[in-house]
C-alpha cells in the first residue's frame, strides 16, 4: 500500500535539498562559500527573502522573475527542485526507509550537482566527490554495525590475524584507482589529459556508494552512453560539415552520472535481461 503522506514529505524535503543545490550549481565553480553571503539575486544582488526561496512555488509566482530587479530566472532553478523532489520520492519507492536509501537521497543529490556543473564548466568540484565519499563509506559503516553488510577480512602477513575492512573503502581505492592508471596511461600515449582528476574523484565516489560490482558496471553503462554520444555527434559533423577543424571536447561526468542513476535503479535488471537473451539466466 503507498504511504501518499511519506511520498509527499520525500518530494518536498527533495525540493528543499534541491534549493540547496542550485546554490552549489552556481555557486561552487565560482570558488564561492556556500555559508556567505545569504542567498541573493545574481543580477542585482539583493538578499533574498524567505517567501522569495520556496522551492517551485516561488519561482511559478514571481513568473520566472527576480522580485526586486525584474530580470529573468532560468528555467534551471525550477528544474534541479523538480528532478531533485522526484528524485527522493523515486529512491522511497525503490528502497524504502533504511540507512542505504539515505547514502542514495545523498548522493544522488551530489550526482545531479556534479552533472549540471560538468556541463556548463566542465569541472567536478572536489567537494562534492569528497562529499560522496565520505557518504558512502559512513553508509556501509553503518550498515556492518546494524548487520546489514559484512566487512572484507583480509588476512595480515606473518599472523593469524584477518583485518576487517568496509567494502565500500576497497571500492573506493578499486575504482578510483582504474580511473588513475587510465588517466596516466592516456596522459602518456597522448600527451595530455583524457580522464581528469575530477573523473578519478567522481569514480571513487561511485564505488564507495555503490561498491566495485555495481561500481564497474555504472562504468560500462557510462562508456555505452558515451560511445552513442561520440557517433550522434560524428554523424552530426559529418551531415552539416561543421567542426571538422575544431576540437569538441564532451566532459565525461555527465555520463558517469548518469550510468550511476541507472545502476542504482535498473542495474541488476539490465544485465539479469541481457544474460537472458543468451539462457545464461
Amino acid at each position: 500500500m503507498i504511504d501518499w503522506a511519506a511520498l509527499m514529505l520525500a518530494f518536498i524535503l527533495g525540493t528543499v535539498i534541491g534549493s540547496f543545490l542550485n546554490v552549489c550549481i552556481w555557486r561552487l565553480p565560482r570558488d564561492e562559500s556556500l555559508v556567505e553571503p545569504a542567498s541573493h539575486c545574481p543580477n542585482c544582488n539583493t538578499p533574498l527573502k524567505a517567501w522569495d526561496l520556496i522551492p517551485l512555488l516561488s519561482f511559478l509566482i514571481q513568473g520566472r522573475k527576480c522580485r526586486y530587479c525584474k530580470k529573468p530566472i532560468t528555467w534551471r532553478y525550477f528544474a534541479v527542485e523538480l528532478i531533485t523532489g522526484i528524485y527522493f520520492v523515486l529512491v522511497y519507492l525503490k528502497f524504502g526507509l533504511n540507512i542505504s536509501s539515505v547514502m542514495y537521497l545523498l548522493f544522488g543529490a551530489s550526482l545531479i550537482a556534479i552533472f549540471l556543473i560538468d556541463m556548463e564548466h566542465q569541472i567536478i568540484p572536489d567537494q562534492l566527490s569528497v562529499f560522496g565519499i565520505i557518504i558512502g563509506v559512513a553508509g556501509d559503516i553503518a550498515n556492518i554495525i546494524t548487520g546489514v553488510n559484512k566487512p572484507i577480512y583480509i588476512p595480515l602477513p606473518a599472523t593469524s590475524f584477518n583485518l576487517p575492512i568496509p567494502h565500500s573503502i576497497i571500492a573506493v581505492i578499486f575504482c578510483g584507482g582504474i580511473f588513475l592508471i587510465v588517466a596516466m596511461v592516456s596522459y602518456y600515449i597522448y600527451k595530455k589529459e583524457g580522464i581528469g582528476g575530477g573523473d578519478v574523484k567522481l569514480a571513487a565516489a561511485i564505488g564507495a556508494n555503490l561498491l566495485i560490482a555495481n561500481a564497474m558496471r555504472s562504468f560500462l553503462f557510462a562508456v555505452i552512453i558515451g560511445g552513442v554520444i561520440a557517433i550522434f555527434l560524428l554523424i552530426k559533423r559529418k551531415l552539416t560539415g561543421k567542426g571538422k577543424t575544431g576540437k569538441e571536447y564532451i566532459a565525461f561526468g555527465p555520463m558517469m552520472v548518469a550510468g550511476a542513476f541507472i545502476t542504482m535503479f535498473y542495474g541488476q535488471e539490465i544485465v539479469t535481461w541481457y544474460l537472458g537473451l543468451y539462457g545464461i539466466y
